[in-house]
């Protein structure tokens, strides 16, 4: 299958799970991280949050702020561009593009070195490649500041395949977490 086929595909499967097994297999994924060396080492986090029965990220940047670690969400700017801006609370948030949660603040997050980066997906597979939404969002995010980040990949176990293509341009994941695994 291709990248378009594979992503439809996925997606499609996402939205039919139920909102108990998004919360449950959302709770195994965020007790893995949590408890993950490069969440307890890290100074600030950089996540995405969660929609459209995405892996539910809003308690991990809840444990985020308890722990006192600086949180950066994206938005989507102009040209196919991200950009993280850090958020003390929920409060910090308001519907933006594609109806996503995104930061009324816009203070730029400034990765560390000491920088967790949280990254979505639709489909990953154990060699850590990935197929995104589809705009290059993160890839092109990633390539500028790849070193300065350990990279956290976080799915469902479904959404782990055996292979899935992947171009030169992509950029993985040092580690995925799902409900059962970590790769």
């Amino acid at each position: 299958m291709i990248k378009k086929e594979i992503r439809e595909s996925y997606l499609d499967k996402r939205s039919k799970m139920s909102k108990d097994d998004v919360i449950n297999k959302s709770k195994s994924i965020y007790n893995k991280i949590i408890n993950s060396r490069v969440y307890k080492e890290c100074y600030d986090l950089f996540i995405y949050v969660s929609n459209f029965n995405e892996v539910d990220t809003l308690e991990i940047i809840k444990k985020a702020w308890d722990d006192n670690k600086l949180v950066a969400v994206p938005k989507v700017e102009e040209k196919g561009i991200i950009k993280f801006y850090y958020i003390n609370s929920m409060k910090d948030l308001k519907r933006g593009k594609f109806n996503i949660l995104e930061p009324k603040t816009l203070i730029e997050g400034v990765p560390t070195g000491k920088s967790l980066f949280v990254m979505p997906g639709v489909a990953f597979d154990k060699s850590k490649n990935r197929i995104g939404f589809g705009g290059g969002y993160y890839d092109r995010y990633l390539f500028k500041f790849r070193k300065a980040f350990n990279i956290v990949a976080i799915c469902y176990d479904y959404q782990l395949l055996d292979s899935v293509p992947s171009d030169v341009y992509d950029v993985k994941p040092d580690y995925i977490f799902t409900e059962s695994q970590e790769i």
